[in-house]
């Protein structure tokens, strides 16, 4: 049973820059709503036992800058998973998820 509250939106060619003010890695993004992110190929014991991370996710031209706090995690043999919540989206995501959303509906 879903319980999001917001539809994920599937993305293509989006990566990310995370932090976790010790060490830093990069990954892909997965997925995207208004309030969270699927994180994906991110190092196995990156972030261990932290509770809020940066992002900076960059597709094409766009780059959005993120706090985020890990919801869940999926650890496989050389990488992971993990499911961010945002805190406080700025406008400018709101904005173009809105428009991916608005474009999809038109589909």
């Amino acid at each position: 049973m879903e319980k999001r509250k917001h539809t994920r939106i599937v993305v293509r060619n989006m990566q990310i820059d995370i932090s976790d003010g010790i060490g830093c890695c990069s990954g892909t993004v997965r997925d995207i709503s208004r309030v969270g992110l699927c994180l994906s190929d991110l190092a196995k014991r990156f972030g261990r036992n932290i509770d809020a991370y940066v992002v900076v996710a960059s597709s094409e031209d766009l780059h959005f800058k993120f706090r985020v706090r890990p919801k869940w995690e999926q650890v496989g043999r050389l990488n992971k998973r993990v499911g961010v919540e945002i805190h406080e989206p700025p406008p400018q995501w709101t904005e173009y998820i809105l428009s991916l959303e608005s474009k999809r509906k038109k589909k």
